[in-house]
C-alpha cells in the first residue's frame, strides 16, 4: 500500500506539470488559459482528481491547430481532448450559453473571449474557481467563501440554473456526499420547488449521478438530503432503498443499493441495466427470498456458485438477516463437484452406452446424477454413476412407452 500511494502522488505531478505545458503553450500564441473546476476546488481542499479541465479563450479549431494529439470530444459544444501520453485534458472554449429547451443542453454555444462570461454559466460556485500555471487562482462568484464555510451554492439564481439544467439538482447531492458540505438554503429550495423535473432527464444520466452519489464518502447525508427535499420520491421506487442504506453505516456498490431497493420495493422498469447485471439482481433477488429466513444448503450453493450466495448473503446482512458467510464458504469447499463438468460419468458417456439421443432427457438424468452427488446421496465414481444412470434410462424407456422411446433415437 505505501508504494502506490508514492506512485499515485508523482503520477498526480506529472499530470499537472502536462497541464501547466499546456496552459503555457497557450499562451505563449496569445489565448487565455486556466485549469478550471473540480481539479481546481479538489486541489485547493487537498483532495486527488481524477481528470483536469482547461477553460481557454482558443477556438476547438485553434486547440487542434496548435497540438498533435487532440480529439474532438465535444466539438458542437466548444470542447476537444488533448493527449499527452497516458494523460487527457479536456479543454473548452470561453462561450455562453443559448437557450435551454430541454433541461439538459442548451440549444447553442457562442465563443466567448470573456472568462468571466464563461465562469457565468457554469453550475456551483466551488466549480468555478479557475488557477493558472503558477497556481494563482482567480475567484468571480465567491467560491473562495463557499469552499471555507462548505456550501454548495448555485451561481447566479438557483431557479434558473435548476430550470436550465435539471441535472445540476443530482450534481449537489453528489457534491454533498463527495464532500460532505451543505447545501445552501436558497439552493436547497429550488431543488424542493423544481424536483418534478428530474424525471425530464434521460435516466441514463440519473444513473450516472446516483453511482458517483452512492460512492461518496459521506453517502448517508446526501440521501437524508434527497429524503427531505422530495427528490428521492421522483426516483422510480427507490425511495425505500435510500430510506434503508441512508441509515447504514457499511461501504454499499452501486448494484447493491439497486438490489436492496429493488427487494424493498417493485422498482419501476425505467432503470437501465446490462444484461449482466440484470441477471445479477434477479438471481440475487430470487435467492434472497429463499434464504433471507433459511439457511443456505449444499444444492443451492452448487447452483448458485459461491459468489452468488456471497452477494446474496451480503443483501441478506444488510436487510438485517442473519449472516451465513462461514457456512457459504465451509459448504462451497466441502462440495464433492462446482461443474457438471466434474462428474465421473457424464451425458456423452449415456450417449456411449444406450440409444438415447433426446437432449432433454439426457439433461434429466444428468441433472438427477448431479443432486445426489451434491447431497452425498452417490459418490463421485464411475462406476455407481454409470450404474445408477442406466436404471434411470430404463426407467425413462418404460414411462415413454415403445412408440415414443423410438421418436427419441438419433434425435
Amino acid at each position: 500500500m505505501k508504494y502506490s500511494i508514492i506512485f499515485l502522488v508523482i503520477d498526480m505531478n506529472d499530470y499537472l506539470n502536462k497541464g501547466r505545458e499546456i496552459l503555457q503553450k497557450l499562451k505563449e500564441n496569445n489565448f487565455e488559459a486556466f485549469f478550471v473546476g473540480g481539479f481546481v476546488r479538489d486541489k485547493l481542499l487537498g483532495i486527488t482528481s481524477e481528470d483536469i479541465d482547461i477553460t481557454t479563450s482558443a477556438t476547438p479549431d485553434e486547440v487542434i491547430a496548435l497540438f498533435k494529439h487532440v480529439k474532438e470530444t465535444g466539438k458542437k459544444y466548444g470542447t476537444v481532448t488533448i493527449l499527452k501520453g497516458e494523460f487527457k485534458f479536456e479543454v473548452t472554449t470561453f462561450r455562453s450559453d443559448g437557450e435551454y429547451v430541454d433541461k439538459r443542453r442548451p440549444t447553442e454555444v457562442t465563443y466567448s473571449k470573456n472568462i468571466e462570461e464563461d465562469l457565468s454559466r457554469r453550475d456551483f460556485t466551488i466549480n468555478a474557481l479557475i488557477m493558472d500555471e503558477e497556481d494563482n487562482i482567480n475567484d468571480y462568484h465567491n467560491g473562495l467563501h463557499d469552499l471555507k464555510h462548505k456550501l454548495i451554492k448555485t451561481i447566479n439564481n438557483p431557479m434558473t440554473r435548476f430550470k436550465e439544467d435539471a441535472l445540476r439538482m443530482l450534481r449537489a447531492f453528489r457534491f454533498v456526499s463527495k464532500l460532505g458540505f451543505d447545501i445552501d438554503d436558497n439552493t436547497f429550495e429550488a431543488i424542493k420547488e423544481l424536483k418534478s423535473s428530474i424525471k425530464d432527464l434521460a435516466i441514463e444520466r440519473v444513473m450516472v449521478e446516483l453511482e458517483k452519489i452512492i460512492k461518496g464518502t459521506h453517502r448517508n447525508k446526501a440521501f437524508k438530503l434527497m429524503l427531505e427535499s422530495g427528490v428521492a420520491d421522483e426516483l422510480y421506487g427507490i425511495k425505500e432503498g435510500i430510506e434503508h442504506v441512508s441509515k447504514m453505516e457499511e461501504e454499499v456498490y452501486p448494484l447493491e443499493f439497486f438490489i436492496i431497493a429493488f427487494v424493498l420495493n417493485d422498482m419501476d422498469d425505467v432503470w437501465k441495466f446490462s444484461n449482466n447485471e440484470f441477471r445479477i439482481i434477479q438471481k440475487v433477488y430470487n435467492l434472497h427470498e429463499v434464504t433471507k429466513e433459511d439457511v443456505f444448503n449444499k444444492f443451492i450453493v452448487y447452483v448458485n456458485k459461491l459468489e452468488g450466495c456471497l452477494l446474496t448473503n451480503r443483501i441478506n446482512v444488510l436487510l438485517g438477516y442473519a449472516d451465513q458467510e462461514e457456512l457459504i464458504r465451509t459448504i462451497h469447499n466441502e462440495l464433492p463437484i462446482h461443474d457438471v463438468c466434474d462428474l465421473k460419468f457424464k451425458g456423452q458417456d449415456i450417449i456411449w452406452l444406450t440409444e438415447l439421443r433426446k437432449k432433454s432427457w439426457i439433461g434429466i438424468i444428468v441433472d438427477d446424477l448431479k443432486y445426489n452427488v451434491i447431497m452425498g446421496l452417490l459418490p463421485n465414481e464411475y462406476e455407481p454413476l454409470k450404474e445408477y444412470a442406466l436404471i434411470k434410462v430404463e426407467e425413462l424407456i418404460k414411462e415413454m412407452g415403445d412408440q415414443e422411446w423410438v421418436n427419441t433415437i438419433h434425435i
